[in-house]
């Protein structure tokens, strides 16, 4: 396997590293909003004329770069019914920062990788996908966070979406990565996001450089990684890492699972036994609780989506029933009823990233608007839950 005898420049923007077999990788650290970034990546390709090129995306990714037609023939019923709103919407924010990122600089995020992409396919060229999956990427991050921890990454990246992209964001992202611009300062809130996000993606992206070296290998990466693939590469054995243990999305122990499944059984149980108990008056009245608070909150998280009147009647009948039942969420219910209800159009699809560049737009747009509706409603149910506990408990004593 390589290994590396010589790094040359490896605090500028492009770092010459001679591995042992003789092998060459010109590792290009660049600006994702940068019109030079764009023009240094395709001089570098003219003047090195390497037999491979690498770039920091992944397939899925590369193609939605390729062709910017594929957001629209996203199946937006498969949202809800296959439960990835809240995986849906991130990519949503994430696509919607871009836009707003391109409109103030003229440059589209990812620029340089498209023309890396478009002179390898060009000259011929072996073209490596160095990037782990995004999907990877953020499901794991999501998965290591709690439910209240995810509530507050979400509404802080909704809420915090409308402020202005200034000069500093501008220059923070040139040497920053997107993913982590995206987040902002919430990144020192939830310490296990540099790790999902940066670390596990330098190693990723170091390891697959090296499994995929030509003769002279040109790799054009964010800024950010630089100096963590260069790290990897120098105090590490990257061409040997098989990355098992950080490309796929943890299915969670027996206890995880169990856990959806017990507190639907806990307060089943608690009815059962207060009606075998005899006490009929008290139990009467803890089921009137939860039907209210749980209903009434999911209710409320559809009506501050500002969905349909009988979207919010779906919010606060289902919330009750789906709150006992862990393989179906209220915001499934509530999302599907309200697209329904409020149909999209093609044009809501085809401006949804635009819309979404602003707070305001995710209201008006029939899609956002039905992801918010969904998301909002499943929060009310879950904290419902837990606020009707205390009522149930009484059956107890």
């Amino acid at each position: 396997m390589p290994v590396v005898s010589s790094i040359e420049n490896p605090k500028s923007n492009l770092n010459k590293i001679t591995f042992d077999d003789g092998k060459v990788l010109y590792l290009i650290g660049t600006a994702h909003v940068s019109g030079d970034s764009v023009n240094f990546v395709e001089e570098c390709i003219t003047e090195f004329e390497p037999d491979t090129v690498a770039v920091e995306l992944d397939k899925n990714r590369m193609d939605a770069l390729k062709n910017r037609k594929k957001f629209e023939e996203t199946d937006i019923f498969d949202i809800f019914r296959k439960k990835k709103v809240l995986f849906f919407t991130v990519q949503l924010m994430m696509s919607s920062y871009q836009k707003k990122i391109a409109e103030k600089t003229g440059s589209a995020p990812g620029s340089e990788f498209k023309k890396a992409i478009e002179m390898a396919e060009e000259k011929e060229l072996k073209l490596v996908n160095a990037d782990r999956d995004i999907s990877v990427t953020l499901r794991r991050t999501l998965n290591s966070m709690t439910f209240r921890e995810k509530v507050k990454f979400i509404t802080g990246m909704l809420f915090g979406d409308d402020k202005d992209v200034d000069e500093k964001a501008i220059e923070d992202l040139k040497k920053g990565d997107m993913l982590m611009q995206l987040i902002g300062e919430m990144q020192d809130e939830f310490p296990s996001l540099k790790r999902t996000i940066l670390d596990e993606r330098d190693r990723y992206l170091a390891a697959n450089i090296a499994q995929n070296l030509g003769e002279k290998t040109v790799a054009v990466v964010g800024a950010a990684h630089v100096p963590g693939i260069l790290r990897r590469l120098q105090e590490e054995k990257p061409a040997e890492d098989s990355l098992e243990d950080i490309n796929f999305v943890p299915k969670g122990s027996k206890v995880t699972k169990l856990v959806p499944w017990l507190i639907p059984l806990a307060i089943i149980a608690m009815f059962v036994y207060g009606f075998f108990k005899g006490n009929a008056p008290d139990t009467l009245e803890a089921a009137m609780w939860w039907v209210l608070i749980n209903g009434t909150l999911s209710a409320l998280g559809c009506a501050l989506a500002f969905g349909h009147p009988l979207t919010i009647l779906a919010g606060f009948v289902a919330a009750p029933i789906t709150s006992l039942n862990p393989t179906i969420g209220a915001g499934i219910v509530t999302g599907l009823v309200q697209l329904y209800l409020v149909r999209p159009k093609v044009l809501d699809l085809q401006n949804l990233s635009q819309d979404t560049t602003k707070l305001k737009g995710w209201w008006k747009n029939k899609i956002s608007r039905a992801l918010l509706v969904s998301l909002f409603s499943s929060i009310g149910s879950a904290i419902g839950t837990f606020a009707a506990l205390p009522f149930l408990m009484k059956l107890l004593m």
